[in-house]
């Protein structure tokens, strides 16, 4: 036990030395490509080589110094979708192609040829506008819609192809100097491939309102056209249960199961909703995951009986490396199966991490991760309750006495292929891994909820992603927002920061200002590690443990429109959290924007990253909107910058003129309590005196809204002093007995003589109101409408 606690610090140790990252002169590979693109290439198509089969076109591409040929190909996909593959002719080995990426449903079209000019081939899918344009000297392909270029590859010159080469027997001497020699004994050289891609915008410049604004006028698809055409290929974002968007509280490490239930008393003490409860390493014996450590939770289903009844849940973590120890049952069966990742020479490899000395299943073999979703079983994981959900940590794989804290370029994965191969996408095949494993235990009827460290294109179908171990400090915060804004476009809607910062202990104004912003991102969790001092949302003051509490709050309060946005997300690929272009692409102003952003296409958030600020600029997008602040109701015009005075207390929020908003009225200890409350509605009128907003509703946990079309999706519009609640989707029925009882209306020019609501049977009955001259706001309370039934609130 001496030696193992030993080894265990050094890993720590050893797991925060950043020195032994390399910078880019360092590697071998970034200064030869370094070189190679300072030279122009000469490639050009050989189009007299073209040959077309039943869903492809190929030809040659031949380097002219090298005289040697590539084969490209040209497939055309259903949904306007061009596919360009190039590869060598005869390589010495195959080259990767990742797998399990792209969605099993994509159909190929038949390309067919178009008359083009003299070296050029045009390539039309027959379904869709958009035509390949191959331009043979030098070699070019421009896809092409209404007659516009939308994007072209290889307009710079810049196609540099590397060839797989033998590696040359070098010296002990020179292969000192090269990168990883000690350790890399690859037979073929890692290849070098380069190639431009340019997208294609016109800007024109006009006079709006007296002052000088750039307008951008794009060409080809919108970005809600890009987003839908990714998700065709790599899948929508899974829908997540409810519970999973409200609050989650985490450490390195609460300590046991007495930890865990005065954490989890504090926040009913204090009046703050939380959902979700987590366990970092320590909860395991000895870092053996889907183990408990018995001294310290002895009896974890007492532990998950008392979140239960608070109808919470419990998260812990499981990662990728299984310690070294004949008497662990889960390496004992991986070894004797052959499921650990092998060294070169042929046997598991074995690297350092949090068990100490530890090997590393294959996820990337499907047996590997049939037999780890196994593994979640209630059976086979011991203690485990259907309140568990997982958590996915250090899957890059994190290696701590490897290069660069990772697996060795030449460890060997399922079918031979090397580890430099493969490492982007070991942590994706983890998550879905955990994903099936989780849905198995419930014979999948159950929504899983799977956060993971790392992932891949794609992995947005198997959960949850955060943005790591962030430090506390305000410059973390500050660059969060442009962080997750990246996933998202990517396809990732559900990603979050920690709140508070992973490392370091934040002065109170950065933990409220950190809540504040969190609260407002798709994924909400609090987390810590284990040498910081203890920060639950209680222990700051009552000043700052009421600000936290109203940050938190807010979030439930918006838990109907969240959980809306995510439907979008799942159903039709629109992001969850979006930088400004999204929606307004004609305006060149947002694309420079990263200190703000849209929560679907209503609300605009502007985090507070400043240490002691009292204004912030913010940036109003659209010249012909209007934009209200969510707290004073004030409203201005689009496309300007204002100045908004901020104090501790919240950080400025908009919503959009012509936007429907859901919310509770009524806050519960968790999302659980909430099933029943009622709801109200903030309706923001456009400058036309019309709005529209979207509300769905399902059971938060099942598979039902998929399998049996249990759902709600209503559709509310505002138009001629007329509120309207009817089905956006008539193929969903989901009975529920929750009712609006508010109605906010801002933007109402004049004091209404009387407001009346209409049901679906006829009947009618007069409504209560308060008319605030002041801030041009309508207020309707002790309403009783069915959130699920056709209604009509008029407004005369």
């Amino acid at each position: 036990m001496e030696s193992a606690e030993k080894e265990e610090i050094s890993v720590e140790d050893e797991a925060v030395d950043k020195s032994i990252f390399k910078d880019c002169s360092k590697i071998a590979f970034y200064r030869r490509q370094k070189q190679l693109l300072s030279k122009k290439s000469t490639y050009r198509a050989l189009l007299d080589s073209v040959t077309t089969g039943k869903d492809s076109a190929r030809f040659q591409i031949i380097n002219e110094p090298a005289k040697v040929p590539l084969l490209a190909e040209v497939c055309g996909i259903e949904g306007n979708i061009f596919r360009l593959k190039i590869n060598e002719e005869i390589p010495l080995k195959p080259r990767y192609e990742v797998p399990d990426v792209l969605t099993s449903k994509l159909t190929t079209v038949r390309l067919t040829s178009c008359p083009g000019d003299t070296g050029s081939l045009v390539l039309a899918s027959g379904k869709g506008d958009l035509k390949c344009h191959i331009t043979a000297n030098p070699f070019k392909v421009d896809l092409v819609s209404e007659e516009e270029v939308v994007m072209s590859i290889n307009s710079l010159g810049q196609l540099y192809f590397e060839q797989l080469q033998i590696s040359p027997k070098q010296s002990r001497a020179t292969k000192k100097n090269e990168e990883d020699a000690s350790i890399d004994t690859t037979q073929v050289l890692p290849p070098l491939v380069w190639i431009s891609l340019c997208m294609v915008l016109s800007i024109s410049t006009e006079s709006r309102n007296m002052l000088n604004h750039t307008n951008l006028k794009t060409q080809g698809p919108t970005p809600s056209d890009v987003f839908k055409q990714y998700s065709y290929l790599t899948g929508t974002q899974a829908m997540p249960p409810l519970f999973s968007l409200g609050y989650h509280q985490c450490r390195w490490n609460y300590e046991d199961e007495q930890d865990v239930k005065a954490v989890d008393a504090g926040f009913d003490e204090h009046n703050i909703p939380y959902d979700v409860m987590w366990l970092d390493i320590e909860h395991t014996e000895g870092k053996r995951y889907f183990t408990w450590d018995k001294k310290r939770f002895p009896n974890p289903k007492r532990m998950q009986d008392l979140l239960r009844n608070k109808k919470r849940k419990l998260v812990v973590i499981s990662d990728p490396h299984i310690k070294v120890d004949p008497n662990y049952s889960v390496y004992a069966k991986a070894k004797e199966q052959g499921f650990f990742v092998r060294n070169h020479e042929g046997g598991d490899f074995e690297g350092v991490c949090w068990p100490g000395l530890s090997s590393y299943l294959d996820f990337t073999n499907p047996k590997v991760r049939e037999w780890y979703s196994s593994l979640f079983a209630f059976s086979v994981y011991q203690g485990s309750t259907d309140i568990l959900y997982i958590w996915n940590d250090m899957n890059e794989p994190s290696v701590f006495k490897g290069p660069e804290q990772t697996m060795q370029k030449n460890a060997i994965h399922h079918g031979n292929w090397e580890h430099r191969e493969l490492h982007n996408i070991y942590g994706f095949y983890q998550q879905m891994a955990t994903t099936e494993g989780l849905i198995q235990r419930s014979k999948g009827k159950e929504r899983p909820f799977v956060l993971t460290r790392s992932f891949f294109a794609g992995s947005q179908k198997y959960g949850a992603v955060w943005t790591g171990d962030n430090t506390a400090e305000w410059s973390y915060l500050k660059i969060s927002i442009p962080m997750l804004l990246t996933l998202s476009v990517t396809g990732i809607s559900f990603c979050g920061a920690d709140v508070g910062g992973f490392i370091g202990d934040p002065e109170a104004e950065l933990l409220v200002r950190w809540y504040q912003a969190g609260a407002y991102q798709p994924f909400f969790r609090g987390h810590a590690t284990m040498n910081t001092k203890r920060r639950e949302p209680w222990l700051f003051g009552e000043e700052h443990t009421r600000l936290i509490r109203e940050a938190i709050r807010e979030r439930y309060t918006l838990l109907p429109y969240w959980y809306s946005l995510f439907y979008s997300a799942h159903v039709a690929s629109q992001p969850v959290m979006r930088p400004l272009w999204v929606e307004f692409p004609n305006e060149l102003e947002t694309f420079s924007v990263e200190d703000e952003y849209m929560l679907g296409s209503a609300l605009l958030v502007h985090p507070v990253t400043e240490p002691k600020a009292t204004v912030v600029d913010v940036f109003l997008p659209g010249s012909s909107e209007i934009w209200y602040d969510s707290k004073t109701f004030a409203h201005w015009k689009g496309a300007c910058t204002i100045k908004i005075p901020v104090t501790l207390d919240a950080i400025p929020v908009f919503q959009r003129g012509g936007s429907v908003v859901p919310v509770k009225t009524t806050i519960g200890r968790s999302t659980g309590f909430m099933t029943d409350s009622p709801y109200g509605l903030r309706v923001a009128l456009s400058t036309k005196g019309s709005a529209m907003g979207e509300f769905y509703l399902d059971d938060g946990h099942s598979f039902q809204y998929l399998h049996q079309k249990q759902f709600l999706h209503r559709k509310f519009s505002f138009s001629s002093g007329v509120l309207t609640n009817s089905c956006a989707d008539e193929r969903g029925h989901y009975p529920s007995n929750c009712v609006v009882e508010q109605i906010l209306v801002l933007g109402l020019k004049k004091q209404p003589s009387s407001v009346t609501a209409h049901s679906a049977d006829g009947s009618t009955q007069p409504v209560a109101f308060k008319y605030h001259a002041t801030t041009s706001t309508l207020n309707l309370e002790k309403l009783s409408l069915n959130i699920g039934a056709d209604w009509k609130v008029h407004i005369q």
